[in-house]
């Protein structure tokens, strides 16, 4: 057995306490803090939602009532025999009789007030609890009245609304006495005598309606002060307030409290693990309830996310404000939107950060608008504007504007501060065509354009616009079909070892001759490349056959540059490693040359590639030096074996010190930290004398030669090579 140790004793005791027990013991009170108040949030969050869900009954059961009341005068407006004893004139001794409308309306319907108004608004009947009255309807009912009788005049169907008599309020129906053997269309509206029925909204009214329909303790109040936790506001047919009906709702959260909290926090103190899955389904049941809410009220037309009018609606809505009977004199405006470097967010934060972003951006776009615009969120991160104005554009610029600079302000999402931007595309509604498919088309064209112009603003659609998007179309086209029909061609620019006069390397550039167009600019087609991903097949077959082409020339380095998007590919280095199996190539021989983008937005990613192929035994060279905002942290962090200074530098030699003293100082960078320096761009002697002058390793560029296909690089290297060896024997022999 092994003997007690004295320190680990200790260790146990008192170390284990401070270390170990005290640390836990926090966690464990932080931890009934937090479920707590995880309790009480989520039983807050299920009040509010029932509370909901009893006012939506409440409101669906008064309308039930008023529908009733409805109903009921509808039996009575529709028989020949009340239309015979009341229409020219009142049968008063017929219309008390039980049955037709005396105390029988009261005693067994309820209603407490009834009236038959002649044409004139002439009160030739009144029925008031049941007892027939000399009563004027209108001094009954002074406000609210009138304007019913004139609503319901003109409708085939009782007309309901809720109007307030002395200090009670009333649900009122009213239609016209016509039977069905009359034709309704044939009579004037102001020569129908109207049949009135009113139920008082008292007590008892309150007490049927909540046995109905479960909702407890209904009372009514004539002013919002004396309202209960759940109400329904009271309103004319004008939107006139009259009084309030309130109840006390089910508070589930409360009792969920109750239940829940004396038992949780005896078993927090005895089992964590325990605890913590109560508060895990205590939270997922409150957002299960808040995700189903939203489901219902946002299903068919809104976006669950951001609440915004989805693509459905957002036509729905165009469509509307292109008819001829909306759009008036106004003119219509669809202003698209996408943000900028919002993908960037999803990658770095995740996808609940840019919920939240989006999120944020939409309260932003909202708040910019004017009432009578459409936002809507059409999926991702773009959004589109319906606007309607009497000044366009100027009016779709100035909004643009105020978008732009809204959400360039700064967003927090979890405790971090974000800085996105947002691009704009403008399409207005003309006289020839003012469909919403081609309004939308031509707007995502200016967005387009938009974004081409340096993000983070707008552009108005053009009309060539569209033709030069289908020539870019074309073009990609094209492009893709050079990649199967084998139409690209490598050219290469020899490197000059300054110190041996010798061809050091070699530098395969990609030229892409299309049977059409020519000869295209690679600055035409390799961003086109990169943005259709199209590069990754391009690079690909660049490698493999300047690998392939290397073999002819015996000891040269191969270089060959390497896209940013090449780079995102986690299978570059085993491409790069199955090329050099295939070609047979010595892997000291092949340079892959990178730039300073591919290092800034994942460097723990790019290191790991960079390491990756170091250990394949290729060289890793740095691209356009100088031109980056960190290139020697990068340096000092990153395995590269050469320094490319920027041909920008070298082109300003003769004209300015500065770049002189640039150039200088990174040749001296590159001798202390023992890379290869190579200069770009060389196209005089003095350049090349002043390289040789500092130190600088290799240069290139077209004082040498141009980029040349194959067969012509040969030539140049056996040219140059002789010339290198006549140029030795004539100095060994001056010597």
């Amino acid at each position: 057995m092994r003997a007690s140790n004295p320190e680990m004793t200790r260790f146990s005791g008192h170390q284990f306490t401070n270390r170990v027990v005290y640390p836990m013991a926090g966690m464990m009170v932080i931890m009934i803090i937090v479920v707590i108040g995880v309790l009480v949030a989520s039983a807050h969050q299920q009040n509010r939602l029932s509370v909901e869900g009893s006012t939506r009954l409440a409101t669906t059961a008064l309308q039930v009532k008023a529908r009733e009341v409805g109903r009921n005068l509808r039996d009575y407006t529709i028989r020949p025999d009340v239309y015979e004893h009341l229409h020219d004139g009142i049968d008063l001794g017929w219309a008390v009789t039980e049955g037709n409308v005396g105390a029988n309306i009261h005693n067994d319907l309820g209603y407490e007030l009834v009236f038959v108004v002649a044409p004139g608004d002439k009160t030739i009947y009144a029925l008031i609890d049941g007892v027939p009255t000399r009563a004027d309807a209108f001094d009954v009912m002074p406000r609210g009245l009138r304007d019913l009788l004139h609503v319901a005049a003109i409708q085939p169907h009782p007309t309901t609304s809720l109007i307030k008599s002395g200090k009670d309020i009333y649900v009122v129906a009213a239609n016209g006495i016509v039977p069905p053997s009359i034709d309704r269309a044939r009579i004037n509206p102001r020569e129908l005598t109207m049949l009135v029925f009113a139920k008082r909204l008292d007590q008892k009214f309150l007490d049927d309606m909540g046995h109905d329909y479960l909702l407890n303790d209904l009372s009514i109040a004539l002013n919002s002060e004396n309202a209960k936790d759940a109400f329904i506001p009271l309103m004319t047919q004008n939107r006139v307030y009259l009084g309030t009906i309130s109840w006390s709702a089910p508070r589930p959260g409360d009792q969920l409290l109750n239940f829940v909290i004396p038992p949780l926090a005896i078993a927090l103190l005895i089992l964590a693990a325990f605890s913590a899955l109560v508060v895990r389904n205590a939270r997922i049941s409150s957002s299960a309830l808040e995700a189903s809410a939203s489901r219902v009220t946002h299903l068919a037309h809104h976006d669950a996310l951001t609440g915004l009018p989805n693509r459905i609606l957002f036509r729905e809505h165009l469509d509307s404000a292109l008819s001829p009977t909306v759009l008036g004199s106004a003119e219509v405006a669809v202003i698209c939107l996408d943000l900028d470097s919002f993908k960037e967010v999803n990658d770095s934060l995740g996808h609940a950060a840019g919920d939240q972003l989006l999120q944020q951006v939409s309260q932003r776009l909202q708040a910019c608008v004017s009432y009578n615009d459409t936002v809507a969120r059409l999926g991702g991160d773009e959004f589109a504007v319906i606007q309607i104005g009497a000044n366009q554009p100027h009016d779709a610029e100035e909004l643009s504007r105020r978008l732009i600079e809204s959400i360039r302000s700064a967003f927090v999402v979890e405790d971090q501060t974000l800085h996105i931007g947002v691009s704009i595309g403008i399409a207005l509604a003309d006289a020839t065509d003012r469909t919403a498919d081609t309004l939308l088309k031509n707007a995502d064209i200016a967005l387009y354009r938009a974004k081409q112009g340096g993000r983070a603003t707008y552009r108005i659609f053009e009309a060539q616009m569209d033709a030069e998007l289908q020539e870019r179309r074309a073009l990609e086209y094209d492009l893709r079909q050079a990649v199967l029909r084998n139409e690209l061609e490598l050219h290469y620019q020899p490197l000059i070892d300054l110190e041996l006069h010798a061809v050091a390397a070699v530098e395969a550039l990609v030229r892409w001759r299309h049977p059409r167009r020519g000869l295209v600019s690679p600055s035409d087609f390799i961003p086109m490349a990169e943005e259709t991903g199209l590069i990754v097949a391009i690079g690909e077959w660049v490698l493999e056959t300047a690998c392939r082409e290397a073999l002819k020339w015996d000891r040269l380095r191969i270089a060959v540059n390497l896209s940013p998007v090449q780079f995102k590919n986690h299978e570059l280095v085993e491409t790069v490693r199955q090329v050099l199996q295939r070609t047979g190539l010595e892997p000291e021989r092949l340079e892959l040359e990178v730039t300073e983008s591919i290092l800034i937005n994942d460097t723990a990613a790019a290191l790991e590639i960079l390491n990756g192929l170091k250990a394949l035994g290729v060289k890793i060279a740095m691209d356009d030096f100088g031109t980056g905002y960190s290139s020697l942290g990068y340096l000092n962090s990153f395995p590269f074996d050469k320094i490319k200074i920027d041909r920008s530098f070298i082109g300003d030699l003769s004209d300015t010190e500065k770049s002189g003293a640039i150039v200088k100082s990174v040749i001296g960078l590159g001798q202390s930290l023992k890379m290869v320096t190579t200069a770009e761009g060389v196209e005089t002697s003095e350049q090349a004398a002043f390289l040789r002058e500092q130190g600088c390793d290799q240069v290139q560029g077209f004082y040498f030669s141009k980029p040349v296909g194959a067969a012509e690089l040969s030539a140049f290297i056996s040219s140059w090579n002789a010339r290198s060896i006549l140029e030795k024997m004539h100095t060994d022999a001056a010597a």
